[in-house]
């Protein structure tokens, strides 16, 4: 996993979920962040997909879970065996219109993920102190080159203490919480 979770902002500590249908055709793995589609999209407008750099962030996916809530036996794929989903699901080509197969995923800005970079920390300068802003290289990778002292996708703090490869940061530029 490129992103885990490491801990929360707000004293109370919990995820705030949302559940929202997936995108059809997309291969998607609990932590990605996504995004909602649209934007000239016709087929994937109000639906999750994976997010990239640009794109407002809606959260990072808890969980890959049925239209009535329920967990997933298989990964998706044609012919896969009872047992074969390990956190990672290929949705149907209709899963929009059809399947319905949804993410729960965590929409709150106040919690903090260990995040892996897309190159080793100080690449560019200053790329793993506390206060900087980085956007996604993909839906699981920061963009190390991306470290700017302004705005972007996710506001770091600095150096995980417990993995020095790697930042701690949490959503900046949300489509709930924030106008980009």
């Amino acid at each position: 996993m490129a992103f885990k979770v490491s801990g929360s902002l707000a004293p109370w500590g919990g995820p705030l979920l949302r559940s929202e249908i997936l995108a059809s055709s997309i291969t998607v793995t609990e932590l990605d962040a996504v995004a909602f589609g649209g934007g000239g999209q016709a087929s994937a407008n109000g639906v999750l997909l994976l997010a990239t750099a640009g794109t407002a962030v809606l959260g990072h996916v808890k969980a890959i879970v049925s239209n009535l809530g329920l967990g997933l036996d298989t990964d998706g794929t044609a012919g896969a065996a009872t047992g074969t989903f390990a956190g990672t699901f290929l949705t149907a080509t209709n899963n929009s219109a059809v399947a319905l197969v949804r993410a729960q995923v965590d929409i709150s800005q106040f919690t903090l993920y260990s995040a892996e970079y897309s190159a080793a920390l100080g690449t560019t300068a200053g790329s793993g102190r506390p206060g900087r802003y980085v956007d996604l290289l993909d839906q699981n990778t920061l963009d190390e080159a991306s470290a700017i002292d302004t705005t972007a996708q996710y506001h770091s703090w600095g150096v995980d203490p417990s993995d020095s490869t790697r930042v701690i940061a949490n959503i900046f530029e949300s489509s709930v919480f924030t106008a980009v």
